[in-house]
């Protein structure tokens, strides 16, 4: 769930994945609810062949967009085209993503019809331990770029992320306590102005096949999420969010797919 009104758990931050999403036929309808605020969007998918899928999505003011995919026209690259045909000019996006054995980039490029910007990532797996940049690049040059590194050991994943230029250095790690239940810590820290944030969390799989999840951070807010199928082909998620003021936020997702 996506919840712009909480934030995310701390979880082990790793590069973009970059191996292709196997095309399906299928519906889904999407409903959100942030408080008082709600949305929906419904989405088509068909799968023209085997490497070619597209997809439709209309949300509840009637925006359309249309993405196609496409893989195999060379081993290992899919390429997304995607747009809003009403406004084609501003949103129209073109994604690349090419994975050969441990090594992988991806490029997103959006204002192609205007002003060109691309996000490259790259990304090295060496096993157990896994390496990653990204920068966005534009007419005017390189803009934001990060590094990262991530690695297992035993039960333990430790990723460090160096983001916003290198100014911001951002340590987690999650911990797989038994087959059902997991804890995580994250620390971020500015290096100009000095600020360190601290989050920690923990994730359970109940009985029932549905996740439970709290999360604390030092800013003084707790999150909790609770998530799992409502009924045949609905999965639903709630999550609230209160600070130590005692103010809270709240949101709903349901998703459904045929």
């Amino acid at each position: 769930m996506k919840n712009e009104n909480a934030a995310d758990a701390p979880a082990s931050a790793s590069p973009s994945a970059f191996h292709p999403r196997p095309a399906s036929q299928n519906v889904k309808a999407d409903l959100v609810s942030k408080g008082t605020e709600v949305t929906a969007s419904a989405t088509a998918n068909y799968a023209v062949d085997k490497d070619i899928s597209a997809d439709v999505t209309v949300n509840e003011k009637g925006d359309v967009k249309a993405t196609l995919s496409h893989a195999g026209a060379v081993e290992g690259l899919k390429t997304t085209v995607s747009g809003e045909p009403a406004n084609a000019a501003k949103t129209l996006k073109i994604a690349n993503a090419y994975l050969s054995g441990d090594f992988g980039v991806k490029a997103d490029v959006s204002g192609v019809l205007g002003a060109p910007k691309a996000d490259v990532s790259l990304l090295y797996n060496a096993g157990d331990f896994q390496v990653g940049a990204e920068a966005a690049v534009s007419a005017k040059g390189i803009g934001a770029y990060a590094l990262a590194a991530q690695t297992k050991m035993d039960d333990v994943v430790a990723a460090v992320i160096l983001a916003d230029k290198l100014d911001t250095v951002k340590a987690s790690a999650v911990l797989k306590l038994d087959g059902a239940t997991s804890a995580a810590a994250e620390a971020t820290y500015k290096i100009k102005s000095g600020d360190l944030k601290l989050a920690a969390g923990a994730a359970a799989k109940l009985d029932s096949g549905h996740t439970a999840r709290l999360v604390l951070s030092s800013a003084g807010h707790a999150q909790c999420t609770y998530s799992g199928e409502v009924a045949k082909g609905l999965q639903g998620t709630a999550c609230a969010q209160v600070d130590r003021a005692l103010k809270y936020k709240y949101g709903l997702q349901f998703n459904y797919k045929m």
